[in-house]
């Protein structure tokens, strides 16, 4: 079971993510945007993975990677955006991000990478 937090601006896709994902096992948490995320993993520094879309107001997903990078640097982010190019995903790649997926995408690729995650380990 993974720690999860889905930052997405569009309900039917949050709810989506993490039907999908708490019926596989997984402990969810979801923000509808980037200043939301950033609070609720303040509160849950146990959180794994975060699943962050680009484009959501109030804080967009390129200043919440950022953030979500320094307050903790080996967390995994998964970018789930349906506006990515070559510039974009240059940046996000220069930035220590592995996997991008652009909308829409097949669910079981995201449950591919999540399940292939090394996960926290406690020392």
């Amino acid at each position: 079971m993974k720690k999860v937090l889905i930052a997405d601006d569009d309900d039917t896709i949050r709810e989506a993510i993490s039907y999908t994902l708490s019926v596989a096992g997984h402990k969810i948490y979801k923000a509808g945007n980037g200043a939301e995320a950033i609070e609720i993993f303040k509160l849950n520094p146990e959180i794994e993975i975060v699943i962050l879309d680009l484009r959501m107001p109030v804080m967009d997903g390129h200043e919440a990677c950022d953030l979500l990078k320094r307050l903790k640097p080996e967390i995994e982010i998964i970018i789930s955006s349906a506006f990515i190019d070559e510039a974009v995903t240059k940046e996000l790649c220069n930035c220590g991000i592995k996997h991008i997926l652009c909308k829409p995408y097949d669910l079981t690729v995201l449950h591919e990478i999540i399940d292939n995650s090394p996960g926290t380990v406690f020392n």
